[in-house]
């Protein structure tokens, strides 16, 4: 089974070499050149909110600002929860203080949402400015995920681990709690970030402090974007380079929210915008950590089926071992047994010549049934045999030109590619067959087999000189021919015969190089597993 931290650890395993050699190659990084063009494009929409008073820095739409908090909850805590999932998967400190800085975040717009809406959800919106307690919320709250980024950054870049993981989550979400709970009661006392040149005007002008703690964000933020970067060059995670994108828009929006105050609700920025393109990086983020969890899936799959069809073959070979030596130790002992008794009832005084004939004719059979018995054994020997198809056929073809004294010519190719165990074996059943036959009914004087290999399939031919057949007639061979074609089948080859009267046979099979996967067939649970049957050199079921 592929457990899920393999899955979420598939990225961990990059090889150092290839980390390196991409940190120091030539050409720019991708992630280097978005961040250089986000850097020149935020920067001049920063310069150009300070030196042109006249561009409009934002507008009053209770509904859109609403819609903007709404989007920011869900995608901050989708992160978060799937953070929290990975680390509990493979307990990364990194992991941890992202999940939960991307809980405080969720907590901070929860409370945006809540204050929005208000006791009432069926009132209309207001757009008046409600004052800077929902401000400090912000404002803490992304100083705190900040922070939690980038230390959590610095720990993986270390390799150290979080001691007390339950302590920091739980320190973390009671700080975020308890400031949404307490920010409106303590407001009074609290500095204040915005300031009015009239009571009811909508226009505000941010304070020396709110300033500042904007600003301390935005450095916080750049800090998180270096520490991302870094994570991506070793790494090179898609994720963290949408992440490191999504850091860099938030380092801007706090340094434009140092520059044109944002309160809530009503007023929608340019930071409010800068937001959005924060959370769709993370979007984009969490869709890229999932083709990157597919993927690994996909490849992890591919692998468990490679091994199941080598532990199948492996299976396979073993019972072709064991049955050629019960093949070798019982049926070719027996019928030795029943050729000596055979010689010795002929032998015996008296016997008449009839019996006598028809003990020869038994004698004569038994010895075609230990060659044949034989031959099966050393088909079973050879496919189960380590080496390459080439090597195994070679063998084969030697050991039927000294049994036989059927010259054999051998051609092959001298570039043939490794075969998979299961075309492997089932083209040497082939190939055994189709020898088999041209020994049993063709009356060759010789017999030539080439290989050949392109580049997605290869060909084995078998040719004979010998009598040939009438394509359609009824031949003693057709359960061999039936058998060939059922093993090409198996690797989704084709099997072609082409033969005339006086003219040979030429029996030549085209498979893939890589066959496809044939599924098992389902079986009741009431009834016995069923056991394919084994095919013998004549290619008849027993």
């Amino acid at each position: 089974m592929i457990s899920t931290t393999d899955l979420w650890g598939v990225q961990a395993g990059v090889d150092d070499s290839v980390a390196t050699a991409a940190r120091h190659r030539q050409e720019p990084d991708r992630l280097d050149i978005a961040l250089l063009a986000g850097l020149v494009g935020l920067g001049a929409l920063s310069a150009l909110l300070v030196i042109s008073p006249g561009v409009p820095e934002r507008i009053v739409a209770p509904s859109l600002d609403l819609a903007l908090d709404s989007v920011a909850l869900v995608v901050t805590s989708l992160v978060a929860t799937l953070s929290w999932i990975r680390y509990r998967e493979v307990r990364h400190p990194f992991v941890l203080y992202q999940a939960t800085a991307f809980l405080v975040l969720a907590i901070t717009y929860l409370r945006a949402v809540i204050d929005t809406v208000g006791v009432d959800p069926t009132a209309p919106l207001t757009s008046v400015e409600p004052g800077h307690e929902q401000l400090y919320v912000f404002i803490a709250g992304r100083l705190m995920a900040a922070t939690l980024l980038v230390i959590g950054g610095v720990l993986a870049l270390g390799g150290r681990q979080e001691n007390h993981p339950a302590r920091l989550v739980g320190l973390a979400i009671a700080a975020a709690i308890g400031l949404a709970a307490i920010a409106h009661p303590i407001s009074g006392v609290l500095p204040t970030l915005l300031t009015y040149n009239e009571p009811d005007t909508r226009g505000a002008t941010i304070t020396s402090l709110g300033s500042a703690l904007h600003l301390l964000g935005a450095a916080l933020f750049i800090g998180a974007v270096v520490v991302y970067r870094r994570l991506w060059i070793r790494d090179r995670s898609v994720a963290d380079a949408f992440v490191t994108i999504g850091l860099l828009f938030a380092a801007f929006a706090m340094l434009i929210g140092a520059i044109t105050p944002g309160s809530h609700p009503g007023p929608v920025t340019v930071a409010d915008a800068l937001w959005l393109a924060f959370d769709v990086a993370l979007l984009l983020a969490i869709e890229a950590e999932a083709r990157v969890i597919l993927r690994a899936l996909r490849e992890s799959n591919a692998t468990l089926e490679e091994l199941r069809a080598a532990e199948v073959a492996r299976a396979g070979l073993e019972e072709r071992v064991r049955l050629s030596r019960e093949l070798h130790d019982g049926l070719t002992q027996d019928l030795w047994l029943a050729k000596l008794k055979i010689g010795r009832l002929g032998a015996i005084p008296g016997v008449a010549p009839e019996a006598r004939a028809l003990a020869a004719e038994a004698t004569s059979a038994i010895d075609q049934g230990l060659a044949e018995a034989h031959q099966a054994v050393m088909a079973m020997r050879i496919a189960a045999a380590d080496g390459t198809f080439s090597e195994l056929l070679a063998r084969y073809t030697e050991d039927f030109e000294d049994r036989f004294g059927l010259r054999v010519q051998l051609d092959l190719a001298p570039d043939l590619p490794a075969l998979p165990v299961r075309t492997q074996a089932e083209l040497l059943r082939i190939a055994q067959e189709a020898l088999t036959n041209v020994h049993r009914h063709s009356r060759a004087t010789s017999v030539a087999v080439s290989v050949r290999a392109t580049e997605a399939e290869i060909h084995l031919a078998v040719m004979d000189d010998g009598v040939g057949f009438m394509a359609g007639e009824p031949m003693p061979t057709d359960f061999g021919l039936l058998a060939m074609r059922e093993r090409a089948a198996l690797i989704g080859g084709e099997l072609q015969i082409l033969s005339q009267p006086g003219s040979g046979t030429h029996v030549s099979v085209r498979a893939p190089l890589k066959p496809p996967h044939i599924a098992p067939p389902i079986q009741d649970e009431h009834q016995p597993a069923f056991v394919a049957p084994s095919l013998g050199v004549d290619g008849i079921r027993t």
